[in-house]
């Protein structure tokens, strides 16, 4: 969802902003479990926050956007990044590195303050889809990932693999679910069922 806030990264203190210039889709900003030491801001496209299974499979958590920070648990205590940030939508992000992490929350406490906010309503809405998932059944979690996903990102056009990769199913329960909403004349309920590409990538 939108994230409000009255701060620009160019007027946080004791810190480096530097633009990447424009990302591609399918390049990786960080990677799980390397050493965090900075974080992000999208001025533009959309960021898949995945945390890699152990079995080898892929998870989409969360998706930012423009005027998203993301990547700051480091400012809050974590020495590694719990997941790997992957651009969806080519993309302009903000590399922000502070210099100092305790001067920079106490030189920050807007922004500070901002972020730990988010941090816990993202964990909070962590905890609600993993017992959406412990309960829920493939077909109820692909009809709520596609119409979050369509309703949240309408310009984005979703896969299937990505749609399965939200709602921790296999790409071709995805695809199967898929197609018999649309032969029971369900899926035209959702917001853009043209954005799901037929495409498993």
């Amino acid at each position: 969802m939108p994230t409000t806030h009255t701060f620009s990264p160019h007027q946080l203190q004791h810190c480096q902003v530097t633009l990447l210039h424009t990302l591609e889709k399918g390049t990786v900003i960080y990677s799980q479990g390397e050493s965090a030491k900075e974080f992000y801001f999208v001025q533009q496209g959309l960021i898949g926050l995945y945390h890699l299974l152990e079995s080898g499979k892929e998870s989409l958590l969360r998706i930012y956007r423009h005027n998203d920070y993301f990547g700051f648990r480091t400012l809050f205590g974590e020495n590694c990044y719990h997941c790997s940030a992957k651009v969806l939508a080519n993309a302009e992000v903000l590399h922000i590195q502070p210099d100092n992490i305790p001067n920079f929350i106490l030189h920050n406490p807007e922004v500070s303050h901002f972020l730990l906010k988010k941090l816990a309503n993202e964990l909070q809405d962590a905890e609600h889809r993993l017992a959406k998932a412990a309960y829920n059944k493939s077909l109820d979690r692909v009809i709520d990932s596609i119409y979050f996903l369509t309703e949240n990102y309408p310009d984005y056009p979703w896969t299937y693999r990505e749609i399965a990769e939200y709602a921790g199913c296999e790409t071709e329960t995805a695809i199967r679910i898929s197609k018999e909403l649309k032969r029971n004349g369900l899926l035209k309920n959702t917001p853009h069922p043209s954005k799901l590409q037929k495409s498993a990538g």
